[in-house]
Parts: C-alpha cells; structure tokens; sequence
C-alpha cells in the first residue's frame, strides 16, 4: 500500500493505510501525519512502526509544494541504498472491515503471459476536467433488437434518405375550388396558390384544338389530367376553347 500525491502547502488527504509500518519515502520539507492511535510530525526517511496502524491516515504538507511520498506494509521498512532494489515475493491475506475501503494511487507495471487476459467487471465512476476528451479506440459489436419509443418536439424533423423512392399517401385537402377557364386572345392561366394540394384539370368537349399546358402537355377534348402542384399554370389554345379545373387546398 502506497500514497503518490503532488500536494500543496498546507494541504490535506487522506488514505487508509494496511500494515505495521509507515515510511516517508519523499516530502518537499516535513508532514504532519495523523493516524487513529497518534500525530506525528516527520520528514523524509521517518518511519511509523505500529502493529495496529492498519485504519485511516490523514496527511499535511508542511512544507514547499511537492511531492509527498509514502510506503505502507508489514514488518519494518528498510530502504534501499543507492542502486539497490527491493523486491515484494509475497504479501500477507488482507481482510477488511465492514465499509473499509483501500484507496489504490498507483499501480505496479504488469506483464502479461501469451494467452492470459484481464477480465474488467465494474469501472469505478469517473468525472472528467473542463475540456477534458476520452478517445475511444474500438467499440464492441452492437446488436439493437428494439428503439425506444421517441418523442418528437414541435417543429422538430427527421430527414430519410433511400436508395429507392418511398412509396406516400397524396396529400388530401378540405377546401375545392371549381372554375372554368376559356382561351382568349390563345393563353389563359391561373397563379400559383400554395395551399393546393393537387388539381384536376379537363379540357372541353366542344374544343376545336388541343389545349396545351405551360407548352408541353396536351389535352385533347374531353381529357383529363391530375397534377400535384401548386406552381401557376398556363393554357394555350384556340379562342373560344375551354379548360375545366377543380383545384384541391388544404
């Protein structure tokens, strides 16, 4: 068990500590350390030898801003000289007590055998700094069976897009407006109202020519022609002829 932390003068944190010994690996000047059997005051290369000192440790840097390190484990502390290592082959079976938690700083690098996996069950919870981004690399496979039920805003759409046309239900309307247009000097036509949903046009059956709409359909007496438009119209023809129209608004 260990504490890494960069801390500020005067400032406080805490950890819970598990072992018989607690050692000032580093501190910018001295550190008040304070445990559930005593304070203590210390510097770097102090140590703690407390068989009961397992429980919660409160630490104070009081001294420069820095970095304050300490070591925690069982038996006595003995520090390494220049160039020596110590190495940890086996660690004693730890049992908690109810609603005693262990505060993990850092953890030793770890080295994987051809075959082996770690399995990560629960993520602790985590709130990410202002502007501060989690990229994510891969994502597993995703199989959706069933989308919530959505709610839409007012005023608020969705755009489809197809590779082939959607097949819609024409638009219908609640308001007709019949009329009856005759050719006069060889053009007649109507405006364009955007409140038609579509119109029904027939040309006369007394007309003596064809009529011919905006110079590209025509209508032969007594046809018919359905358009879904509301842009305007322009009939050309014979004076006298006529053209039937009943347009459809909502």
């Amino acid at each position: 068990m260990s504490f890494y932390q960069m801390m500020q003068p005067r400032q406080r944190a805490q950890f819970q500590a598990v072992g018989e010994f607690l050692y000032i690996e580093s501190c910018s000047g001295s550190v008040n350390v304070t445990t559930e059997r005593g304070d203590y005051k210390l510097r770097e290369g102090a140590q703690i030898i407390d068989p009961q000192l397992a429980g919660r440790i409160t630490v104070e840097n009081m001294g420069e801003a820095g970095i304050v390190s300490i070591i925690c484990g069982f038996g006595r502390y003995i520090p390494p000289t220049d160039g020596q290592e110590v190495a940890v082959t086996q660690m004693p079976a730890v049992t908690l007590s109810p609603n005693q938690q262990i505060n993990i700083g850092e953890m030793p690098q770890v080295a994987l055998v051809d075959g082996q996996a770690v399995v990560i069950s629960q993520l602790p919870k985590m709130e990410l700094a202002d502007n501060q981004q989690v990229t994510v690399s891969q994502m597993p496979e995703l199989t959706v069976s069933e989308l919530p039920r959505v709610k839409f805003e007012s005023g608020q759409a969705v755009r489809v897009y197809a590779t082939t046309p959607l097949l819609t239900k024409p638009v219908g309307g609640d308001g007709i407006l019949a009329r009856k247009l005759t050719i006069e000097g060889g053009i007649s036509s109507i405006i364009a109202n955007t409140s038609r949903c579509h119109i029904l046009m027939k040309a006369g059956l007394a007309n003596t020519q064809a009529i011919v709409i905006n110079k590209g359909w025509e209508l032969a007496a007594g046809e018919q022609l359905k358009l879904e438009s509301s842009a305007a119209l322009e009939f050309t023809g014979s004076d006298g002829d006529s053209i039937e129209l009943i347009e459809v608004t909502r």
